[in-house]
């Protein structure tokens, strides 16, 4: 802490304000001595200072990015349930607030999982199935099929059993030929000769434009639209479904306090305990989350291992959480965390499911 201290002083430069006697806001006009206007709460700071001091001080403001951070930071990691009980113990300034350091862990796993996304869906987009082998990982699957799926409808049998050919077998790697068969059958007819799946994609985008304009039917018409755009650019479809996912999970925050608050119900507890409690346990399974995709994004490989058991982390912390911040025997513990499993995945399959279809316009 103390190297971190003097890192901190270093970058921030030399701050010299003092103790402000007898000074006028430049805000309101209100005569006053301190460092904040009592009328209008404006600070009496001076930002004319090096850059390093202000950047610092703005990350400060932001994210509490001081010691308190990586306390809470250990706390939470290494401590199951710990911080909630300090935060209703009283001692909450020593802490990063709860909801500040879960929008901080959010920000960074919905970047990264953006990255990742776009990494995949690129790789499956634009590699030539002509010529090339075609690498498919668990990722890039998933993120093409999910565009595919918006436009099942409007896609012929062959055509759909083309890419079914390429995008199914996972993580094998495609012998070209195979690849090139496949190409062949998607580029019959309305597929126009393309040779990698963004081109073909753009090849039937334009061919629902040409049905659009003869379209008479404003419902048909607005469908044929929104297939085109996710069809021209699928990565914005990706993106925009990502950050409806993104807001979905703050509906889950006080739905999972709400879960806990039933199984807990002879406890007496007020919600405002339960929903502290989730939102830690949120923030936690964000930061697995993150190491998992941060580690997929470092190695570039198969990772299989190691994220096993990250995952099997989660179940873990959550059972010595529930035991050190509600008590009771582990037994108990452990049915009411099934219980508490068994409801709140219903619950977030649920919610994830109409965000996603919300934000292909599809609710």
């Amino acid at each position: 802490m103390k190297m971190w201290s003097e890192l901190k002083e270093r970058f921030k430069g030399k701050d010299k304000s003092t103790w402000h006697i007898d000074v006028d806001c430049l805000n309101c006009g209100t005569n006053f001595s301190g460092h904040f206007c009592p009328n209008c709460s404006q600070a009496v700071k001076e930002y004319d200072k090096p850059f390093g001091f202000i950047f610092f001080n703005f990350l400060g403001d932001f994210f509490a990015f001081d010691t308190r951070f990586f306390q809470t930071l250990f706390g939470l990691v290494a401590r199951p349930g710990f911080l909630t009980k300090e935060y209703f113990a009283g001692r909450r300034v020593r802490y990063t607030p709860p909801m500040r350091i879960f929008v901080f862990v959010s920000f960074i796993l919905f970047l990264l999982l953006q990255i990742v996304t776009n990494r995949g869906l690129s790789t499956v987009l634009d590699s030539d199935l002509k010529d090339a082998k075609l690498g498919l990982d668990s990722i890039s699957v998933a993120a093409a099929d999910s565009i595919f799926n918006q436009v099942n409808d409007q896609i012929e049998p062959e055509e759909k059993q083309a890419l079914d050919n390429v995008l199914g077998k996972g993580k094998i790697q495609l012998d070209s030929i195979d690849i090139a068969k496949s190409a062949n059958k998607i580029n019959l007819g309305n597929w126009g000769g393309a040779r990698n799946i963004r081109l073909a994609l753009n090849d039937y985008a334009d061919k629902m434009e040409r049905e659009m304009e003869e379209e008479k039917d404003p419902e048909k018409r607005a469908e044929l639209q929104e297939n085109i755009r996710m069809l021209r650019s699928p990565e914005a479809t990706i993106a925009k479904i990502l950050k409806y996912i993104s807001y979905a999970f703050f509906l889950l925050l006080p739905l999972f306090a709400l879960i806990l608050k039933l199984i807990y119900i002879r406890r007496r507890h007020n919600y405002m305990r339960h929903l502290v409690f989730s939102i830690h346990i949120h923030t936690f399974i964000f930061l697995v989350m993150t190491a998992i995709i941060g580690l997929y994004l470092i190695f570039d490989k198969d990772i299989a291992n190691v994220s096993g058991i990250l995952f099997l982390s989660v179940p873990v912390y959550i059972i010595i959480a529930l035991k050190k911040f509600y008590g009771q025997s582990i037994g108990k513990v452990v049915l009411k965390f099934f219980a508490l499993s068994f409801i709140y995945n219903i619950v977030f399959f649920t919610v994830i499911l109409l965000a996603s279809l919300d934000a292909i316009n599809l609710l």
